[in-house]
């Protein structure tokens, strides 16, 4: 039951956070590939580097704060039922992301998008990996050497 209350709660976080970030529940990068905000879609987008350019300060600290949270619900499950430990995504971005201030991370993808002008249809979490997390940690998802350049 534990569980549930916790996947409950992460639900009702998510709301929020979407809620605040002025975003609808529904939607979808199919319907709207010009990253319009206001119109209703079907499905959550991938939030890439154009649409991230024209969020404002507060919808920014408002994405990398649903991060946390999604990364905090998931280490307190795993203190709770420790059988689900694993070095998956989300552990890896907790290692890579400990300590750095929400206002660095805003500043660093602000700063790759600026510098990179071509990669604006890269995905902020792809962005958020490789220029913050993967530099800080030794090795990747499920604890194995890098991929290569870009991958987990």
């Amino acid at each position: 039951m534990n569980l549930a209350k916790t996947l409950l709660r992460f639900c009702c976080v998510l709301s929020v956070v979407a809620s605040l970030s002025g975003m609808r529940p529904a939607l979808a990068a199919d319907d709207n590939p010009t990253g319009d905000l206001t119109k209703e879609l079907k499905e959550m987008p991938v939030l890439t580097g154009e649409t991230w350019q024209a969020l404002q300060p507060d919808a920014k600290i408002t994405f990398i704060w649903g991060i946390g949270h999604v990364v905090t619900i998931e280490e307190n499950v795993i203190q709770r039922h420790p059988e689900l430990k694993r070095q998956g995504f989300v552990a890896k971005l907790a290692e890579g992301l400990r300590g750095v201030p929400m206002e660095t991370i805003i500043q660093d993808i602000d700063s790759y998008y600026r510098n990179n002008p071509d990669d604006r249809d890269i995905p902020v979490m792809r962005v958020i990996w490789t220029q913050i997390v993967k530099p800080k940690l030794k090795l990747g998802i499920a604890d194995r050497p890098f991929a290569g350049p870009g991958g987990p």
